[in-house]
Parts: structure tokens; C-alpha cells; sequence
């Protein structure tokens, strides 16, 4: 019997969805706090949760929750729900390892193809825990734009060495997908990478990967790297204590040489952060930054890599539909694709994907998504492509502010290529030309 563990202050919604998945053959518990929340977390270990994000009269919220359910159990699946959804608080949740966002009010559906996904994913992760932290899925780097060209060169000359790389990148853009792409072009191919993200040791942890003690030396994260490729993701959190010593062992190869181990590695470090920033904090090492990053990959948001969206949006089209539907985009519809912002870059835009395939594996026939429909797919929380509201304007004021709206998107979309922000817009380039000048809007 799987268990459902349900969070919400609201008596109503916990009877709701509990009746939902009872129909479903569920067992369900609900909780009105944090502080029944956890208690009941520890006593029934849930196969799923579903928690609202705002909680009154609760110690703690609803992503303090779900980090501290993080803690306990990594995989557990988490669905976070609220009636009040933004593209923070999604991008948050997900962030913290929410398996999905859901904004109030729900489709009773929806809500059971999210759980029984969320499940069976959960399911899949500790069946195959130890593979699954080490491995990367079979998932190509697809796009046209000139980073994504040059990145596929990058990624055969990093191989090549064992020169120790650092990418850097806001998140959701790629930067494990790079680091593992590296390694399956290196000499260490055929062995599983070691995979270590520093945002979810606690000091025991460090303590064994960075111990100089002869006794625990195979726990040593160099030594356990030895002949393979260590990925090591946030960077940026490992407590100076723990630098130096990553410093030490790096500059010190002969402290290996002396236990008779010659190391050959390729160390990529991967931040969200940039890191000449918290070394100014005081937050870094500096001299660990430089030994870090001989060569280094500074990753672009995908916002600033509008050529990459339509390839993306069709790679993962391929890989979720499994009922081989024809789903195809209207040109409206990839129109707004390629102008919204996507704040949770390419992860964001696989998530939508993946909603988008899953909803429509009931349609019957071949379907084509149109800017109507597309908006309720990306949820409430995704912003119109143009946001003037300021009805105290003059229409001749008004008509200025669309149009310099629309241009500044459509040159964002065409990263400035004004040829085809010409031809998109049906507008002459010497006349384009003239209306960017007139609205004062420069394309850089």
C-alpha cells in the first residue's frame, strides 16, 4: 500500500486531496504544521508528499519543510501546492528538490498523474540509488546557438586533458550535462564518474572525503577518484576548513606518492555562484579559485541562447512521448516560447515539456498547441508576453510603449540578429531602423 503524506493548514484541502487518492487506493495522512508534518514523516515514511507552501500557525514553511524532509530521505518525492503560485516560488521549490509545482486550484487529474509520476520516479531512484548518483541519463546537448557550438569544441578539448576545469552558471542550465559529457569523451569513458554536490554533505561527510588519516585514505575523494573523473557540483559550499584542505591536496601530489598512489584524474567543479564574488566576500579561497579553474566554461542563461529553445522544446518532445503522439507547436506558439523568460533555464523548459507530453497522452489525434492553449500548460505563473497595464497613457503613448515591448523581445528572441528580426516583423530593415532610433532602443 503506498502512503501519502499531506500538508496543508487548510482542514478542507487535506480531506480533498485525500479523497482524490483514496479513490486511487492510497493510504493517506495529513498534517496542519510543521511540527506534525515531520513527527508523522519519521513515524510512516511516505511514499509521497503533498505540502502546501503556506502554512499559519506552523513553525516553519512549507520549503523549510521540504528541506528538512530532504534530510531525512533525499528521495522522497514532494509535490508543493499554494494558491498564491509565482515563478520564484516555483523555480524555489524545485530548486530545493520538489518534484513538481501545482498552483491551487488543482485538477483532480492532474493531481493523480503528478502522484503516480512522482512515485514511480521515486521508485526508480532507489531501486538504482547508487548508479543513479553517479550516471547521467543518455541526454544529448542540443542547440543552435553560437555557446552551444562552441561548447560541443570545448567539451572534445576538455576531454583531452586532465587540466582541472571550472563551469560556471545560474541554475538549471546545463552544467552537469556538460561535465558528464566531458567525461564520456575522455580516456575514463568506460568507468561511472564520481559525482559529489557539497549541497548536501553535512561535515561527517566532509570529514571522510577530505581525511588525511592512512587508515580512511580509500574514503579520500582524490583517491577514490583515481583513474576516473570526479564532478564535484556546488563548490561554492564546502566551508573554508574544508578548501584548505582541498588546497593542500592539490598542491601536495607527493602526500599520495607517499602511500605509494599516483594520482590521474580530471577534476571538474561546477557553482551557481560566482565565485570571484565570494572570494571578494570572503567566502572562497583564492588561491583554490585559480588552482580550480585552469580552463574555465562560463555558462549562459537561456534567456541569452533564444536558438537553443525550439531545439530543446523538440529533443524532449522525442524522449517523453512515449505514444509517439504528433505534438507539434503552432508558429504563435513558439513565438511565445522563445520570448518568455524561462527563469529556471533548460531545466525549466524540460519540466514543461515533460507536463505538456503527459497531459495530451490521451489525445486521439495529432495535436497542435496554439498561444491559447500554451499558457495554461505553462501555468498561472508564467508572465503574458507583453505586461502593459498603465491605462493612465495616451494612446499615441501607449502604442510607443507596445511597440518598443514587442522589438526589445523580438531582438532578445533573434539575439539581436536584426536580418531576422526584419523578416519575423515584416518590416524593411532601413525602417526597422528608423523605429528602434525613434524609440531609443539600442540592439546591444
Amino acid at each position: 500500500m503506498l502512503k501519502v503524506l499531506i500538508i496543508d493548514d487548510e482542514k478542507d484541502i487535506c480531506f480533498l486531496i485525500s479523497e482524490i487518492l483514496k479513490d486511487e487506493k492510497y493510504l493517506t495522512y495529513s498534517a496542519i504544521n510543521s511540527s506534525e508534518a515531520i513527527s508523522y514523516f519519521n513515524k510512516y515514511n511516505p511514499d509521497l508528499v503533498i505540502l502546501d507552501v503556506w502554512l499559519s500557525n506552523s513553525k516553519l514553511d512549507g520549503i523549510e519543510i521540504l528541506k528538512e524532509f530532504k534530510k531525512i530521505n533525499i528521495n522522497v518525492p514532494v509535490i508543493i501546492i499554494s494558491g498564491h503560485g509565482t515563478v520564484d516560488l516555483a523555480v524555489s521549490s524545485i530548486k530545493n528538490g520538489a518534484y513538481d509545482f501545482l498552483e491551487k486550484p488543482f485538477n483532480s487529474d492532474k493531481l493523480v498523474i503528478l502522484a503516480k509520476r512522482a512515485i514511480e520516479s521515486s521508485r526508480l531512484l532507489d531501486e538504482n540509488k547508487n548508479l543513479k548518483e553517479l550516471v547521467s541519463p543518455d541526454i544529448n546537448l542540443v542547440g543552435n546557438s553560437n555557446f552551444i557550438i562552441q561548447t560541443k569544441k570545448n567539451i572534445v578539448n576538455f576531454s583531452k586533458s586532465n587540466s582541472r576545469l571550472l563551469i560556471e552558471g545560474p541554475f538549471g542550465v546545463g552544467k552537469k550535462l556538460i561535465a558528464n559529457q566531458i567525461h564520456k569523451n575522455s580516456k575514463y569513458k568506460d568507468k561511472i564518474p564520481i559525482n559529489i554536490d557539497f549541497a548536501t554533505l553535512n561535515e561527517s561527510n566532509l570529514e571522510v572525503l577530505f581525511s588525511e588519516d592512512i587508515k580512511n585514505l580509500n574514503g579520500n575523494l582524490f583517491v577514490r577518484s583515481n583513474m576516473n573523473t570526479l564532478i564535484l557540483s556546488n563548490i561554492d559550499q564546502i566551508p573554508l576548513k574544508f578548501q584548505k584542505q582541498f588546497l593542500f591536496f592539490i598542491e601536495n601530489s607527493e602526500f599520495f606518492k607517499a602511500s605509494n598512489i599516483i594520482l590521474d584524474h580530471k577534476i571538474i567543479t561546477i557553482s551557481e555562484k560566482n565565485l570571484e564574488e565570494e572570494i571578494n566576500n570572503g567566502n572562497f579561497l583564492s588561491r583554490l579559485y585559480e588552482r580550480l579553474k585552469v580552463d574555465h566554461l562560463k555558462c549562459l542563461s537561456l534567456s541569452q541562447r533564444v536558438p537553443d529553445i525550439l531545439p530543446i522544446l523538440n529533443y524532449y518532445i522525442s524522449k517523453f512521448n512515449a505514444r509517439n503522439i504528433d505534438l507539434t507547436f503552432s508558429k504563435s506558439a513558439i513565438s511565445k516560447l522563445e520570448t518568455f523568460d524561462w527563469p529556471g533555464n533548460v531545466a525549466q523548459l524540460v519540466n514543461y515539456v515533460e507536463k505538456t507530453v503527459i497531459l495530451n497522452q490521451t489525445a486521439n489525434d495529432d495535436l497542435v498547441l496554439d498561444v491559447d492553449n500554451l499558457a495554461l500548460e505553462m501555468g498561472d505563473y508564467s508572465k503574458e508576453q507583453f505586461s502593459l497595464n498603465n491605462y493612465d497613457l495616451s494612446l499615441k503613448e501607449a502604442r510607443m510603449e507596445f511597440e518598443k515591448e514587442y522589438l526589445v523581445s523580438q531582438i532578445k528572441r533573434f539575439s539581436g540578429n536584426i536580418s531576422k528580426v526584419s523578416e519575423f516583423t515584416g518590416m524593411e530593415r532601413t525602417a526597422l531602423y528608423r523605429k528602434l532610433k525613434s524609440l531609443n532602443i539600442s540592439v546591444k
